[in-house]
């Protein structure tokens, strides 16, 4: 008869790497989380930094053209104010520098982050994929699991109607056999009472038959219950692996549903990362141009927009003023054409008349104004030109490069236009005072300028001209004004964005783990501080006299309550765990014995001191004393024989314990050469082996 193991050991799948790689992505992920909200706040900062220089700059922005305005400020004040323009400017450049540097290094962060991210959302995949085939691997053990639970249900629902009918069969033959006792007795007292009346033999032996027959049945019955018991109490033990195995099939299954979830999330943000790649890849490709990305974002793209929309409207203003200056000039050239053809008919009117000489004279002056009107004419027309091909060659980047010159040129320009605006204001009214002076000629105009007056004419020219460039230069800080003043409203539309959406951010969740234990400690807290103002007022009452007996708050009571609940608790579950570590510890240590039993052919048990005691099967003790036993004491490393060390069992084994154990100190050996020795005594003596 040989000794199998009924029972499979199926091990649980090793979760360990997985969830190691699974907090490695959480902890990534909240790194990510951290960069993201510190790429915010450093832009959030940067913008308000940019918002309040910007204020400063346009402050100061006012502040120069109320004093340019005005025309009332020192010299001093106005080089104080153009240095702390510069300054702010020099500042701004370098904050703006400063920016770009973080904004760079920022966006670097990031990328490495996403590609970090990337890394492991690509290990994920491969640990889902692997975690999914264990999971297949897992439901297919759980399903031939389940069909063999239900086998051995429906087995043991079989065993247990059979062992109920096998006990009621043999309560019932029980009964018969006490029923068969009393006949048996009252045939005995016949057999007696007739053996002393006929002595019949023929009777007696009847009877006796059928006593042995019923002796028979009965041991029958009694071998069947023994072994009904034991394979009942076998299945048993099989019904508690399978509920373990339940119980680590619901944990896996608990895994899986988180793992899941997070696969669900994982999908959602990688579908997210990938429309908002199609829409950059979309709105990229309408902005490259000769196979380079002109712009780098939306935002810079709105910000060309607004910046061409400000230009245009500007330079709609340049036209508009230039038309009106050409109707103007129009219209001076239109009457300097009636004048012409008055004075031409009071030049014909005056040779009529003989004066040859002043007609001469009259007619040159009408000849030079004229010119002087078609160049000025020319000189317009040539101007708006001019802005046309600015509007055609406009470039911006060269703009913003030029940007601080041009406005450190126009502030001295300024300079120089007023002093030489008061220059040009006396010398105009000085002008003014000569040409009142005397009665103008109907029909003439100015004289032409002597030699003295030549060089105010081409001071006025040259100021003329610089006055043009300022014009030109004060658009252009007009545009750039509104462009920042553009970006300002849109970066306040963004704050009040970004505050808003600060307003509503998710700190914690609801229900949490740590929102419970912060609950329950902060319950804990409140109740001691209930218990300490109880017990203050109970001190305090005592030291009064007003209690005569110690007695306890309530909320202390009730404290200790929960302790002692709590307790009893941790203690019921340090039990139950006990106790299933004491069963899955005798399960597995009866499966190891039964392992020794089957491959080395000896009875292994374990004593509670730290030793173990083996018999071989093949010279098994006949009594209870274990008198052909070997116990071996860990602790001491030492081996004694059953009976002691003069019994039979000892000195039938002393050649192979000195050769073995004394000699060689090899107690594998020793136990081989018992097994051997066991088994052929065995076979010579023709025992039955089992």
């Amino acid at each position: 008869m040989t000794r199998e193991s009924s029972k499979e050991n199926v091990a649980p799948p090793d979760a360990q790497g997985y969830e190691t790689q699974r907090r490695a992505i959480e902890a990534l992920k909240a790194e990510i989380s951290t960069l993201r909200y510190d790429n915010e706040n450093a832009k959030s900062n940067a913008e308000i930094q940019r918002i309040q220089q910007e204020n400063e700059l346009r402050r100061a922005k006012e502040l120069a053209d109320e004093e340019f305005k005005k025309k009332q400020a020192a010299e001093s004040e106005h080089s104080a104010a153009v240095r702390q323009l510069g300054r702010l400017q020099q500042e701004l450049d370098e904050l703006r520098r400063q920016q770009d540097g973080e904004k760079a290094e920022i966006e670097r962060r990031a990328r490495a982050a996403e590609e970090q991210a990337r890394l492991f959302q690509e290990q994920l995949e491969d640990l889902a994929a692997a975690k999914d085939e264990a999971a297949r691997l897992e439901e297919r053990k759980f399903a031939d699991l389940n069909a063999q639970l239900q086998k051995d249900a429906n087995k043991i629902r079989e065993l247990e109607d059979s062992v109920f009918t096998r006990d009621n069969d043999l309560e019932e033959a029980r009964k018969h056999l006490n029923d068969k006792d009393g006949k048996i007795s009252e045939m005995e007292a016949e057999v007696l009472r007739l053996k002393a009346q006929t002595g019949d033999a023929e009777t007696m032996a009847i009877i006796r038959r059928e006593l042995s027959e019923q002796v028979a049945h009965i041991r029958t019955l009694e071998a069947t219950n023994r072994e009904q018991l034991t394979e009942l109490r076998h299945l048993r033990q099989s019904h508690k692996a399978v509920a373990i195995v339940e119980e680590e099939k619901a944990s896996l299954q608990r895994k899986l549903e988180d793992a899941e979830t997070t696969k669900a999330e994982l999908a959602s943000e990688r579908w997210q990362r990938e429309r908002l790649e199609a829409e950059r890849h979309a709105w990229s490709a309408y902005l490259e141009r000769e196979g380079q990305a002109e712009f780098d974002s939306p935002e810079g793209v709105a910000r060309a927009l607004v910046q061409e929309r400000i230009n245009s409207a500007s330079l709609l203003e340049k036209v508009g003023s230039v038309q009106v200056q050409l109707a103007e000039r129009d219209a001076t050239m239109e009457s300097f054409e009636t004048e012409k053809a008055g004075l031409l008919s009071q030049i014909e009117k005056l040779k009529a008349n003989g004066g040859g000489g002043s007609a001469d004279k009259a007619r040159q002056r009408l000849e030079r104004q004229r010119a002087l009107a078609e160049k000025e004419s020319r000189l317009l027309r040539e101007q708006l030109k001019m802005y046309e091909s600015e509007d055609a060659t406009f470039q911006p980047d060269k703009f913003d490069e030029e940007k601080g010159q041009r406005i450190q040129k126009l502030e001295e320009l300024v300079d120089e236009y007023k002093a030489e605006v008061k220059t040009l204001e006396s010398q105009m009214a000085y002008l003014e005072s000569s040409f009142n002076g005397p009665a103008a000629v109907a029909g003439t105009k100015r004289p032409a300028p002597t030699d003295e007056e030549s060089p105010q004419h081409a001071q006025i020219g040259q100021l003329a001209r610089k006055n043009r460039i300022l014009q030109d230069d004060l658009d252009s800080l007009r545009t750039k004004f509104k462009v920042i003043e553009k970006e300002l409203s849109v970066a306040r539309d963004q704050l009040a964005a970004a505050r808003r959406s600060s307003s509503v951010r998710v700190l914690e969740l609801r229900d949490n783990p740590t929102a419970r234990h912060e609950a329950v400690k902060q319950a804990t807290i409140d109740e001691l501080r209930t218990e300490n103002e109880q017990l203050r007022t109970l001190v305090h009452d005592g030291e009064s006299g007003i209690t005569s007996f110690q007695v306890v708050p309530v909320s202390t009571l009730v404290a200790l309550q929960r302790d002692v609940e709590n307790a009893k608790k941790e203690t019921a579950s340090a039990k139950k765990q006990c106790q299933r570590l004491k069963e899955v510890w005798k399960d597995k240590s009866d499966e190891f014995k039964e392992a020794v039993f089957a491959l080395l052919g000896w009875h292994v048990t374990f004593i509670p001191t730290n030793k173990m005691r083996v018999e071989s099967v093949y010279y098994a003790s006949e009594t209870d004393e274990h008198e052909r036993s070997i116990t071996f004491d860990g602790d001491r490393g030492s081996m004694k024989f059953g009976g002691g060390p003069r019994s039979e069992f000892a000195m039938k084994l002393s050649d192979l314990t000195k050769y073995w154990v004394r000699e060689k100190n090899c107690i594998p050996g020793f136990l081989a050469a018992l097994t051997l020795e066991f088994y052929e005594q065995a076979v010579q003596e023709g025992r039955a082996l089992q």
